[in-house]
């Protein structure tokens, strides 16, 4: 007789926490949620269900590579962001929520029905961008970044989300590629110093290291994205980027010092974490 819903989870966790994987509950419910295609609430209603020899064998096969240190996202394919399903691949960052946090806060300051031009820089996945396109049914996205194969994730996810007719993607190391002016310059750079990488978690390390690394201090794509943001933002915009804990408050200053308006928002946890600036 095939083990229950319960008992296979049960072990599945067990599996995890020996292989000293992050949140081993969570990622073993999302996991095995993902094979039976329903929800981690069904898990728990109907965990006294039989799983057949084909789920288990698909589930299997996931732990194993769990166990590895994959992210999950990698592993199912998908992360949630902004009320979308964003397709991830070990080629692009996977979006996390303080990025939807940055979303959030920039969408405020924006009228929904607006015909803006809205540039994200380092777009990885597009979700940035995506969600904006989303929400901003009359702006024009722009999505840049370094890396093809990002662009090409984030071009695969404009399309099956029917906006790739709102989207303009561009490949582009910072400034290099562009041309135009925007009332929105948002980004998400690589902004963790060097020697911090390879101290990360098994399942940040299988993420793409361009997107990660910002240099020695962190701030390698973030000096010359400010340093020349002003030449690319339309009167009164705005400029917002997320950044790593301790780095918004030397930013901010860097900012005003060359004439931004600059302010620094915490994210959820209370991490000074962002920077919304405009040029005075």
């Amino acid at each position: 007789m095939q083990a229950t819903l319960q008992e296979v989870l049960d072990a599945a966790v067990s599996r995890l926490v020996a292989a000293g994987s992050d949140e081993p509950q969570a990622n073993a419910e999302w996991l095995l949620a993902s094979v039976l295609g329903v929800t981690r609430t069904h898990l728990l209603v109907h965990g006294a269900e039989r799983i057949t020899p084909e789920q288990e064998a698909a589930y299997e096969k996931m732990i194993v590579r769990k166990e590895a240190g994959e992210p999950l996202s990698h592993i199912v394919g998908f992360q949630p962001f902004c009320g979308m399903d964003i397709h991830v691949t070990p080629d692009v960052l996977t979006p996390r929520p303080e990025t939807e946090e940055l979303v959030d806060l920039v969408t405020a300051r924006f009228e929904r029905r607006g015909a803006y031009r809205f540039m994200d820089m380092c777009t990885g996945s597009g979700c940035i961008a995506l969600a904006l396109a989303d929400r901003f049914p009359k702006a024009a996205v722009t999505a840049a970044d370094i890396s093809e194969k990002a662009l090409l994730v984030a071009q695969e996810n404009a399309k099956r989300l029917r906006l790739e007719d709102r989207i303009q993607f561009l490949q582009s190391d910072v400034w290099e590629n562009v041309q135009n002016t925007f009332d929105l310059i948002i980004s998400n750079p690589p902004y963790i110093p060097s020697e911090i990488v390879d101290t990360l978690t098994r399942e940040v390390l299988h993420e793409p290291r361009l997107a990660l690394d910002g240099g020695a201090d962190g701030l390698d794509v973030v000096r010359p994205l400010c340093s020349l943001a002003a030449d690319y933002l339309n009167p009164d915009g705005l400029l917002a980027l997320e950044l790593c804990k301790g780095q918004a408050g030397a930013v901010a200053r860097g900012l005003m010092e060359i004439g931004w308006n600059a302010e620094v928002k915490k994210d959820i946890v209370g991490i000074e974490r962002f920077v919304l600036a405009q040029k005075i």
